[in-house]
């Protein structure tokens, strides 16, 4: 039987992944997509050109898209009003939006998070994995009660977007200042987003140590064979945003009274 998904708390930015009998979908296949909504699987995604890896980052425009993307599916999802397929229309889904990668959401409200669902392999286009993980942790992330549309005025969007991944033997190749990492062994999983080692004052070698005990592993098991990344992630967080707005036109140039427009006679 596959391993199941269990997301632990740390500092709200802590998942840990270990074989378990909950029923948590962090990272599980992803499930055939209702008629009419905006899909959860990769089946139907256009093809995509290939982006570079030093081209992954994103740009302002395309945060902006996220977050909004994000906004609207979490209003959608707790009114009632699920984002479907023709509402992808508004959006500009770049190459980088529709490629596949690791992401994380996460909900706060009064800066304590209620909701937090993500995966770290590339199983969807980033695009779908917003939505899909969003809607996850504002009800289905079993930690927490469910969000309703009382709380929309109150909660704060926090994307992750997993980054460069690179195998590491040990602590002194881990900088937990601006990296994540990652552990897998023996059908066990942890992982501390970027930023949650360096709020608890850990260096490098006490990171390693708390990721084998949040995955129910032994001491210095990081140690002993498995699976071990840093990783980077870009963060896109706000509170709800207002509507997109226009580019403005550019201004008509004035004409001093009585010239000639160019061209005529």
């Amino acid at each position: 039987m596959a391993p199941r998904f269990l997301l632990l708390p740390l500092v709200g930015l802590l998942v840990t992944v270990a074989a378990s009998g909950l029923a948590q979908e962090v990272g599980s296949p992803p499930k055939p997509a209702p008629p009419d909504s905006a899909a959860e699987t990769t089946t139907s995604s256009p093809q995509v050109p290939a982006v570079a890896p030093a081209e992954t980052g994103l740009e302002a425009g395309e945060r902006d898209t996220l977050l909004r993307l994000a906004w609207q599916t979490l209003v959608g999802h707790l009114t009632s009003r699920p984002i479907k397929d023709k509402d992808l229309e508004a959006y500009t889904l770049t190459p980088r939006l529709q490629q596949p990668r690791g992401c994380f959401v996460t909900l706060k409200i009064g800066g304590e998070v209620r909701g937090l669902q993500g995966e770290i392999e590339a199983a969807r286009p980033l695009y779908q994995q917003v939505i899909v993980f969003t809607r996850r942790a504002a009800t289905r992330d079993p930690r927490f009660l469910p969000l309703t549309d009382l709380d929309l005025d109150k909660v704060v969007v926090e994307i992750a977007v997993i980054g460069r991944r690179e195998r590491i033997e040990g602590p002194e190749a881990l900088h937990p200042e601006r990296q994540g990492v990652f552990l897998e062994k023996w059908g066990r999983r942890a992982i501390f987003l970027p930023g949650v080692a360096a709020a608890q004052g850990w260096n490098a070698e006490r990171t390693l140590e708390e990721l084998c005990r949040q995955a129910s592993l032994p001491a210095r098991a990081w140690a002993q064979g498995g699976r071990l990344e840093a990783f980077e992630a870009e963060i896109i967080a706000g509170p709800r945003p207002g509507p997109a707005q226009a580019a403005p036109l550019p201004e008509r140039p004035v004409e001093p009274e009585g010239s000639a427009a160019p061209g005529s006679s």
